[in-house]
């Protein structure tokens, strides 16, 4: 039984997952979306999809990629081939207000999204954030304290930008849950920067999260169930008061080499392992 890796970028960890699966002797082909000619009768004869295809592939400049994932993973699904993460995962990374809609929906905190007309209205409440609807790695976010940075900050006006309370991190970092299936594979407190923001690109330090309130970790695990994703991350903003919001999910979660050194194992592997561990079971 063949696998297809779709992907929308040659990055470490899509050539690893690649290597990891094929040293299991499985039967795996590699597609980049941005650049590859690919057989689609092939593709849909295939008993399972690894969907590696970034939300952020627009902003950093995989047009190509961003534009072919949503009909081809559409296809997929009408198909019924299995992909890991599903199609409605896809749905639910690929738009922050989706997502946002389905856990606000089911009870889950989540910091409200206001429509964009407010900001034509005088009696805005401040702070805000503003980021794009399909988007990852802190790519064209910017936290708005004021009329002033309101002036600066022109592209707010797009219909594919969201506006979003910011809720002030008071514990000076974020908190990064990564899921494996039912489990946590790893919590990090990612440290805010002078921007008073966090992030991997931006190098934000990072520290092992010990000890974390299992409220977060069941909540964190059922938004994942109810989007439908199964490998996959949540950022959440922890308060001195005990509350907490989720302020963003991710159904297709990125590393690097450098991480396995702080981290003291392999992400990737781990990743490679649960693919893997899918597989097999479709195989029953």
């Amino acid at each position: 039984m063949s696998v297809f890796l779709i992907y929308d970028s040659e990055e470490w960890s899509n050539f690893m997952i690649f290597q990891y699966l094929k040293e299991k002797n499985i039967s795996i082909t590699g597609i980049n979306l941005e650049k590859d000619y690919f057989d689609l009768n092939k593709v849909l004869r295939c008993k399972m999809i690894v969907n590696r295809v970034f939300p952020s592939s627009l902003q950093r400049g995989h047009l190509n990629a961003y534009k072919k994932a949503g009909p081809l993973f559409k296809k997929i699904f009408t198909d019924k081939i299995f992909m890991l993460n599903s199609y409605e995962a896809f749905l639910n990374d690929f738009s922050k207000k989706r997502a946002h809609s389905i856990l606000k929906k089911n009870g889950l905190p989540v910091p409200e999204i206001y429509n964009i007309d407010l900001l034509k209205n005088s009696c805005i409440d401040f702070p805000l954030i503003t980021k794009p609807d399909c988007s990852g790695r802190s790519k064209n976010t910017f936290i708005i304290n004021n009329s002033d940075d309101l002036k600066n900050i022109k592209r707010i006006e797009s219909s594919e930008m969201i506006l979003q309370k910011f809720i002030y991190p008071e514990l000076g970092f974020t908190t990064r849950i990564e899921i494996l299936g039912s489990e946590p594979m790893i919590v990090l407190k990612r440290f805010i920067n002078e921007d008073g923001m966090s992030s991997y690109h931006s190098q934000s330090k990072y520290e092992i999260y010990e000890n974390i309130d299992s409220k977060i970790i069941d909540a964190s695990l059922k938004a994942l169930k109810i989007l439908n994703i199964e490998m996959g991350s949540l950022d959440i903003i922890e308060k001195k008061n005990g509350e907490f919001y989720i302020i963003d999910v991710n159904a297709t979660s990125n590393f690097s080499k450098d991480n396995i050194q702080f981290l003291k194992f392999d992400p990737i592997k781990k990743f490679s392992d649960y693919i893997y561990r899918r597989y097999s079971e479709i195989l029953l």
